[in-house]
C-alpha cells in the first residue's frame, strides 16, 4: 500500500529508492514499511526528479512539475557493480 504524504511533512526522509508512475513519485523511505507518494503543497503529485552523488553523499531533489516547489532528501548511498 502507498502511503500520501505532504512534502512539508516530509523533512528528514532519507530515500532508499524512487520510482515515478502514472500516480506521481513513489519512495522507499529508511524506517517506513510502506511506499511514500509525495503530494505537492499545489496538490499535485508528479515531480521531476534528479539524484546528485559525490564521493561523500548522494541527495535526491525533487521540483514539482506544476508549481515548481523544491524539495531536498539524503539518499541512501549506492555504489556501481565493479567488474
Amino acid at each position: 500500500m502507498t502511503r500520501d504524504v505532504p512534502i512539508d511533512s516530509a523533512r528528514g526522509f532519507v530515500v532508499l529508492g524512487w520510482r515515478s508512475s502514472e500516480g506521481g513519485l513513489s519512495l522507499r523511505i529508511r524506517g517506513q514499511s510502506e511506499e511514500t507518494r509525495l503530494v505537492c503543497r499545489c496538490g499535485r503529485r508528479h515531480w521531476i526528479v534528479r539524484e546528485v552523488s559525490s564521493d561523500r553523499s548522494a541527495t535526491l531533489v525533487v521540483t514539482c512539475h506544476n508549481c515548481g516547489t523544491r524539495a531536498t532528501f539524503s539518499r541512501e548511498p549506492w555504489s556501481l557493480p565493479t567488474a
